[in-house]
């Protein structure tokens, strides 16, 4: 068996219960998968009697899981770390607390000249706040990738990691989409309001949060120009740029306005 390809990271919030079950809520993909490593920690505990050993432990204890990304995107980071978005800013406070999720991959299989796709699951990670490493541009381009680390842990009945091999993607791809939790859908439509050129409708889910359009297709109304989106047609000052959490499964974004 020989490993020769990884994808689909996805991700959901954790909410375990006392005697050790778990749910999750909607799978989230972070970015696209370039590397994955886990590594695990075991108990060592040794006990001797009569000069020999009598019994050992070697059972899990914890472990780490460093992912490898093609991209540092502020919403799914600021779901990950605990962070809080506003109109499109990551505010990044002391006090912040990164949940604990659920964590999915794809791993392609090799085996006897015939692709197998094996799902592995971990039940409960927690990440933490990442270092920044950056660079110019020199005469050679590098493309710059992202790493992201979490702890993992076990939940309360012990489990910590699951796995499944299947011959075909689609049947990977549903097992891993059935530890999360289904998605209630949502419809986000523009409104130019008294302009022309509104966006197309977005298609997403409750509780998603999603990049807005920017405004750089609509044609203001003469005298004015585009400053922003808001829930309400009448508003002056926008509450959205940047970024909207969807709160209902039918949203309307009205294009708003100020005097040239």
């Amino acid at each position: 068996m020989a490993k020769i390809g990884l994808k689909n990271f996805l991700f959901g919030i954790l909410t375990e219960q006392s005697d050790g079950s778990a749910t999750y809520g909607v799978a989230q993909k972070p970015a696209k998968a370039i590397s994955c490593k886990v590594d695990i920690s075991n108990n060592d505990a040794k006990l001797y009697a009569d000069d020999a050993l009598a019994e050992s432990d070697t059972t899990f204890q914890s472990g780490t899981v460093t992912l490898g990304m093609d991209d540092d995107n502020d919403v799914m980071l600021a779901t990950l770390l605990g962070h809080e978005i506003t109109s499109g800013e990551v505010i990044r406070n002391g006090y912040d607390v990164a949940p604990y999720v659920g964590l999915g991959r794809i791993l392609t299989k090799m085996v006897g000249s015939v692709y197998q796709y094996k799902v592995e699951f971990l039940y409960k990670v927690k990440f933490s706040v990442p270092s920044f490493d950056e660079s110019t541009r020199n005469e050679s381009v590098e493309f710059g990738t992202y790493e992201l680390q979490g702890l993992v842990s076990a939940l309360a009945n012990g489990d910590w990691s699951a796995s499944k091999t299947f011959n075909t993607m689609e049947e990977a791809q549903a097992y891993l989409e059935s530890f999360f939790g289904s998605a209630t859908p949502a419809t986000v439509t523009y409104n130019a309001n008294g302009g022309s050129g509104a966006p197309s409708a977005v298609s997403t889910y409750v509780g998603a949060t999603i990049n807005v359009d920017d405004g750089s297709h609509l044609t203001a109304p003469e005298g004015e120009h585009f400053i922003g989106w808001d829930t309400n047609s009448s508003a002056t000052i926008p509450d959205i740029s940047g970024t909207y959490k969807v709160t209902s499964a039918s949203v309307t974004l009205y294009a708003i306005y100020e005097a040239d």
